[in-house]
């Protein structure tokens, strides 16, 4: 069965990369779909999706404050423009159903759906859903969680199905022993990896890099992802120590090193939190601070909750603190394994094959009702 697709999810590359991953899983499930994506031109998909194959339309579109202001006027203003705009492709392009994973660009894509009668399918990557996703709920035929326990925050929705985070193939054929060995490190030497997403942290780089003098133990491994921002000056400050340590501004082979590590520092984005759980590695989670609801805290709570990782909010992270609960996995092997292997009970895998059933018997049943 061959389906017509519009999707849309934007403003950062934790809403994209999963429509992305249902988007590439429905053309292998259904070969010959077609699917296309909205987008502002401003927005991080604007790059992405491009680079990923799709086609994507241009339309407005702008997040709206959580007070009244003239920012919240001009939301209204792109949301209705957005949403015309959406309703002319939708008519031009006929699709069998709307994809949404969050942003506020979905919501005049799912607007202009519900109105036009097309059938929407929701993904929400975080533990504690976004603003579009929750409001947008309701309009939804099914809602597509990533996180378990989440179903409370969308009681109007007509379905809920946990169906995990999807993430990139390459994390399903990673393997610890062979990952260290391609990329060149000793089985018994114990290794930290530490990155703070694609612009860094500068919180969590000025704790890694004064790890190396509060650490007790010395016989480790650091491999730290700065961020473009941040690595000229910290590239030149750790080529001074004796540490073994290895700084990138970006790291491309992400899954080798997460699967390598024996310890992960991170944010808590969520398809950080599913790669994390994939690979079965503990962590020491920094959630960002200035989340979208702070989102980011209800992410890493899971894992503390589930005996998976260790939290330490923005604000109270030092390169002492660090080191402080640093040195308890590598003093104690069996601490960090048994906290690798609840990562690992977290993962949930093929959810971009789920997702893509659900969109595709959804497609299916609306085709049928109408008889096409």
């Amino acid at each position: 069965m061959k389906v017509k697709i519009l999707a849309a999810g934007g403003g950062t590359s934790g809403h994209v990369y999963p429509a992305i991953a249902i988007a590439d899983r429905i053309r292998k499930e259904a070969p010959g779909s077609t699917i296309e994506f909205c987008g502002t031109a401003r927005g991080i998909e604007s790059e992405l999706i491009p680079k990923a194959g799709y086609h994507m339309h241009e339309i407005r579109a702008s997040g709206l404050p959580s007070g009244l202001s003239k920012k919240t006027f001009k939301a209204l203003s792109d949301f209705r423009a957005g949403r015309s705009r959406c309703v002319e492709l939708i008519r031009e392009f006929k699709p069998d159903a709307v994809i949404g994973t969050g942003g506020y660009v979905c919501s005049p894509l799912v607007s202009a759906a519900a109105k036009m009668k097309v059938p929407v399918i929701l993904h929400e990557q975080n533990a504690f859903p976004g603003r579009s996703n929750r409001f947008m709920s309701r309009k939804a035929a099914v809602v597509c969680t990533g996180f378990p326990g989440t179903e409370d925050y969308f009681r109007s929705a007509k379905r809920v199905v946990y169906t995990g985070n999807p993430i990139r193939e390459v994390f399903n054929s990673v393997e610890r022993l062979s990952c260290r060995a391609m990329l060149g490190f000793r089985p018994e030497e114990f290794l930290i990896l530490a990155m703070g997403g694609s612009l860094g942290s500068k919180t969590i780089n000025r704790a890694v890099t004064g790890l190396f003098d509060q650490l007790e133990t010395k016989s480790v491994r650091i491999v730290l992802s700065a961020g473009k921002q941040q690595y000229p000056e910290l590239k030149a400050e750790m080529t001074d120590r004796s540490v073994g340590a290895e700084i990138y501004e970006y790291i491309d082979d992400t899954h080798l090193y997460m699967a390598a590590a024996d310890l992960i520092i991170c944010r808590a984005g969520a398809i950080t939190c599913a790669e994390v759980a994939a690979v079965g590695v503990p962590s020491i989670m920094i959630p960002y601070p200035y989340a979208a609801g702070d989102h980011q805290t209800y992410n890493a709570k899971k894992f503390t909750e589930a005996g998976a990782g260790i939290c330490i909010p923005d604000s109270e992270l030092s390169a002492e603190r660090l080191a402080r609960e640093t040195e308890k996995f590598i003093k104690n092997r069996s601490y960090g394994s048994d906290m690798g292997r609840n990562a690992a009970k977290l993962h949930i895998a093929g959810s971009d094959t789920k997702i893509a059933q659900i969109v595709l018997d959804i497609c299916e049943n609306s085709n049928r009702l109408t008889g096409e």
